[in-house]
């Protein structure tokens, strides 16, 4: 009776040992990671975290941001067909360096010699001079991580993006291209026990690098008939850039217009192409206005705009409208 009462005491008192030894793990990590002597961390880092690994090596404890990456358009930016056939084969070297960069920096990349297959992945974004960055300081025993404020900032964006970057910029708006792209959910940085349960949850990034959808309540139409001409007006009206944006790639609005005449019989059609690289793209909160003369009676207009993305020959429907002549 009494060795039972001593194996349960002493069961007790390692329990409560365990427990409070996590308690002060999860204070530390968590409150005062400065506290820390270097010299332990040192002995628990796994150094060749801190030599360009592959992504698949970061999802062992990075799972779910892994997960994101792999689905999104970074993580093909090398082998997408349709960059490799508009850059020639990759032969045009002003493609490589936000294609393949070495580090992001808020700068302007350069190409690295590494891994090109997985394009602009977790070492170009966050390996900067030798060390682990990241929008918080975390003393995770496999590498430590440091805070870096340019990752909450567009500026970090526009290393690569710097045309949508000034056109933001111009705008004078606050939100910034990762409020809308990476949209942030409390959640844990790792996924890897016991890891995952000494850190408290943060807010992270969304790593799929959301394109948005475009839509009648962010492209706005109005249209009206004026006697001899039909006049039409669209305004992008919430997307702080242009619409469509790109550095080099050829993104493309088309907005298609078909002419009827009191009988239903199409008597026009005219079709427009609104792109960056046509220098025609919807600047922000600003009407862009097209006017047509009408040469036969015409009763009825059915207006269409569609999206063609740089990386697709396919256009999406954005939406469709039927504008008629009002009665006398």
């Amino acid at each position: 009776m009494k060795l039972s009462t001593r194996l349960l005491n002493l069961l007790t008192a390692v329990g409560c040992f365990a427990i409070a030894g996590i308690a002060i793990a999860y204070f530390l990590i968590n409150e005062k990671f400065e506290w820390i002597p270097e010299a332990a961390l040192e002995l628990v880092h796994e150094k060749e975290l801190l030599e360009r690994p592959e992504a698949k090596r970061c999802s062992e404890c990075h799972k779910d941001i892994y997960d994101a990456w792999k689905d999104s358009r970074h993580s093909i930016s090398w082998t997408s067909k349709t960059y490799i056939e508009a850059s020639e084969n990759r032969t045009k070297e002003k493609c490589l360096a936000c294609h393949i960069p070495e580090s992001v920096t808020g700068e302007k990349p350069s190409p690295r010699l590494d891994r090109r297959d997985e394009g602009i992945y977790c070492v170009s974004c966050h390996f900067i001079n030798g060390k682990m960055n990241g929008p918080y300081d975390l003393v995770a025993p496999p590498h430590p991580t440091h805070r870096n404020p340019d990752y909450v900032n567009s500026r970090f964006c526009g290393s690569c993006h710097q045309k949508t970057f000034k056109e933001w910029k111009e705008t004078g708006e606050e939100d910034t291209c990762q409020d809308c792209h990476m949209p942030r959910t409390k959640s844990r940085l790792t996924q890897k026990l016991p890891l995952s349960l000494l850190h408290k949850k943060k807010w992270v990034g969304n790593h799929k690098f959301l394109h948005g959808d475009l839509n009648d309540k962010n492209i706005l139409m109005e249209a009206e008939f004026n006697k001899k001409f039909f006049n039409v007006s669209l305004l992008n009206n919430a997307i702080p850039h242009a619409v469509p944006t790109a550095d080099n790639g050829d993104p493309r609005l088309y907005l298609y217009l078909t002419f009827f005449n009191a009988a239903g019989e199409q008597v026009d059609q005219a079709k427009e192409i609104i792109a960056p690289q046509q220098e025609t793209a919807l600047p922000f909160n600003k009407k862009v206005n097209f006017r047509y003369r009408l040469f036969d009676p015409t009763d009825q207009v059915d207006i269409v705009l569609k999206y063609q993305p740089a990386w697709s020959k396919e256009k999406d429907l954005v939406w469709e409208k039927t504008v008629r002549r009002k009665s006398k």
